[in-house]
């Protein structure tokens, strides 16, 4: 996580991306799967998930189909950014607190311009990671 982290410290995130599903067919219908969510750093993408309530990450080249769909249904990604950080500014990450124990929230201290706010990255829920600021 450490490698992780100074990235994001050191760069800029400029998306946060959560896979799901397109169901094709009705009205076409994005399904997030909140299991893993993508940050891209620098160019770099970076997939967290969580593994026994333990958060965890690994270096992509792409973000790829990890699930099984079905055939009418199509992978698809969705920026989260403006959810979780809630601007249009450039965010720049301060510090980041995480505790490599189960169900331990990572903390994320940014700033957008002036302000100083706070991120936090759930592993908590049943269905993958919730989110608040």
């Amino acid at each position: 996580m450490e490698q992780l982290f100074n990235r994001m410290i050191q760069g800029t995130i400029s998306d946060v991306m959560v896979s799901g599903y397109i169901d094709a067919e009705t009205l076409p219908v994005f399904h997030p799967m909140y299991e893993r969510i993508y940050f891209i750093v620098n160019k770099n993408i970076f997939e967290l998930y969580i593994d026994d309530g333990i958060i965890r990450h690994n270096q992509l080249k792409n973000i790829n189909e990890w699930f099984d769909l079905d055939e009418d249904d199509q992978f698809s990604l969705m920026s989260i950014y403006s959810q979780l950080f809630k601007t249009e500014q450039e965010i720049k990450v301060t510090q980041i607190d995480y505790k490599a124990i189960p169900f331990s929230t990572i903390e994320i201290n940014y700033k957008d311009g002036e302000n100083e706010r706070q991120l936090f990255l759930d592993p908590n829920n049943f269905l993958g990671f919730t989110y608040y600021n």
